[in-house]
């Protein structure tokens, strides 16, 4: 079974140990104001994207610009990329005994947009919520076999202990990671 409750909380659990956060949301309005408070508590007018079929779906661009806020697609953002320190992403799935979401799975600038920010903003559908490894295998089974592989899995935000055995926020990527579970 997967996007019910018990999972779904399993993973915001698993996942808060790791320092991410998830938020529940049900609607465009809540998810813009997700987006919009992570904007403008970094003061950032601009928000780096890659656009999905779930983001796509929500029709952001009114609730954020009501906001002053923007969303800007990978593709577009050339070198302004490195200076947008808050992004916005989809997921594909989420693990809930690791904590792990998968971002990607086709071409496009979600691995940009999953470790080049500060702040790294996921959407997740709660039907895309699983409970383990072996079931996100079996979802899997047939892309991989066909050779698609590349998927981000991300478990929290980035961190290192490399240097003196000091746990380090951010040294590889986010050291943020919100993600909104959309019901």
């Amino acid at each position: 079974m997967h996007g019910d409750s018990t999972t779904t909380q399993r993973f915001a659990e698993v996942l808060g140990d790791t320092g991410g956060r998830v938020e529940a949301v049900s609607s465009p309005r809540q998810v813009a104001s997700i987006i919009g408070g992570a904007a403008k508590e970094r003061g950032m007018r601009r928000v780096l994207y890659e656009p999905d079929d779930v983001i796509q779906g929500l029709q952001l661009k009114f609730p954020l610009a009501a906001q002053g806020v923007d969303l800007v697609p990978v593709r577009e953002a050339g070198d302004e990329a490195p200076r947008m320190y808050v992004a916005l992403t989809g997921a594909e799935l989420a693990i809930a005994e690791t904590g792990t979401l998968l971002v990607g799975g086709r071409p496009g600038g979600w691995g940009l947009a999953s470790v080049l920010p500060w702040v790294h903003l996921v959407v997740l559908r709660a039907d895309d919520v699983i409970a383990d490894l072996p079931t996100a295998f079996a979802r899997f089974e047939k892309r991989l076999q066909g050779g698609e592989r590349d998927w981000v899995w991300i478990t929290g935000p980035s961190r290192t202990a490399d240097i003196g055995h000091t746990l380090v926020l951010g040294a590889h990527g986010p050291n943020q990671l919100i993600v909104m579970v959309l019901s």
